[in-house]
């Protein structure tokens, strides 16, 4: 078994999402992770989408800064990617995915995830970090996860690839959370108006891939209404 502080990396699988997320505590009945795969903003229909889930080479460019900031347009949920997760971009994804879509998601009493949002409720996004640094329960599910991935596991470091999710709000505004950003872990992208959520967020996404000069690897995941 890892020790507390070795966190390794997941990898970008749906299933392998599901399966985490169901033992950390999430209703297997109440949501599902499905990949996308056309970026074409009238495919598909996103209306059971709660949330985006964004792979992306990382060339390491990108630096963990030591403070954050709050949000203060929505009452957004934010966890910051301190050094001891630096290989967790995954794990703060999908939390940041989950943690803002809890009046969809269903939560079993008691669990690790219902009793780590319960705890970290009112905290500040670096220490909602600290406190998941030292959750055994959630560490021992995440490195049992990482363990059943088809490759060879990664240790704590950068991993050459990064995670970030985007998000609708209560007051229909579209923001990108990126738990390594300087600043506020939430980024406000614009109102989504007439627009669907998945146009949004593939214009967004047609954006990075450009600024990746022609890299294909990435992914882009939904957590959906099952």
């Amino acid at each position: 078994m890892s020790s507390l502080s070795s966190w390794h990396a997941l990898e970008s699988d749906p299933d392998l999402w599901h399966t985490y997320m169901e033992k950390l505590g999430v209703d297997g009945n109440s949501f599902e992770f499905i990949e996308i795969y056309s970026l074409d903003e009238d495919y598909p229909s996103d209306e059971n989408i709660y949330a985006f889930i964004f792979l992306y080479p990382d060339n390491g460019s990108t630096p963990i800064s030591d403070e954050s900031s709050s949000v203060i347009d929505d009452n957004l949920w934010t966890i910051k990617q301190i050094e001891e997760l630096d290989s967790c971009c995954c794990l703060i994804a999908l939390l940041h995915a989950v943690g803002n879509n809890l009046d969809k998601v269903i939560l079993k009493p008691n669990s690790p995830l219902a009793d780590f949002f319960d705890k970290t409720k009112t905290k500040t996004a670096d220490e909602r970090a600290l406190i998941l640094l030292n959750d055994a329960e959630i560490h021992e599910a995440h490195e049992e996860t990482a363990e059943q991935g088809q490759t060879e596991m990664i240790d704590s470091e950068r991993v050459g690839y990064h995670y970030i999710a985007y998000i609708v709000s209560e007051s229909n505004k579209l923001y990108e959370l990126n738990g390594s950003t300087r600043g506020p872990q939430a980024k406000f992208i614009r109102e989504l108006k007439d627009e669907s959520f998945h146009s949004h967020v593939t214009r967004e996404i047609k954006q990075k891939v450009q600024e990746l000069d022609g890299d294909i690897r990435f992914n882009l995941i939904g957590l959906a209404k099952k």
